[in-house]
């Protein structure tokens, strides 16, 4: 089965509208650069459809629902944007302006997958995934997705966070590609 099949069943198993999901991850960078880096399967969700999961919810952040072939994680929206906005206007923002279509689905570009990484409390979890992206074609994208992630921040009010584990990330980027950059 494909991964876009497999994506399709999902969505289809849980009555998800592909209108109101966002592929984001490692399946996401799949689909961006052509390099297989992970088959994980996460999708932001619109709010109304991510309490409707049936799932344990996860901190608040994530639910993991198991198929017979691995997990799907759907991300909570609320949880990537200040008390001042809304996970759906997350979500239509990516969407509208940081996501390209594949076979109808919604695929977040990498500056929203690196932004959903570094934006939860435990982001630091998320950095051998951040740096394992970058070595697999999007270290000459670094700047242009610390943009897009710094963006984000801006309009959702989560800057200063941001730019607290950008500056961290950077430092492991560095140390772990220092010929490369």
């Amino acid at each position: 089965m494909s991964e876009i099949d497999v994506i399709h069943e999902v969505l289809d198993g849980l009555r998800l509208s592909q209108e109101r999901v966002v592929l984001v991850g490692g399946l996401a960078i799949f689909f961006y650069t052509g390099v297989e880096v992970s088959k994980d399967v996460d999708f932001a969700v619109m709010t109304e459809d991510y309490e409707k999961i049936p799932s344990i919810d996860m901190f608040g952040v994530v639910k993991h629902v198991q198929y017979q072939w691995g997990f799907v994680d759907f991300l909570n929206p609320d949880s990537y944007v200040s008390k001042q906005h809304t996970g759906n206007e997350f979500i239509d923002y990516i969407k509208r302006h940081r996501s390209f279509k594949v076979d109808g689905i919604y695929v977040a570009k990498p500056e929203v997958v690196f932004y959903t990484r570094l934006v939860i409390s435990n982001w630091g979890d998320y950095i051998r995934k951040s740096r394992r992206d970058l070595g697999a074609g999007l270290l000459r994208e670094k700047d242009k997705i610390y943009a897009g992630v710094k963006a984000m921040g801006d309009i959702f009010g989560t800057r200063d966070i941001v730019d607290e584990h950008l500056k961290e990330l950077e430092e492991h980027v560095q140390s772990y590609f220092p010929t490369r950059l």
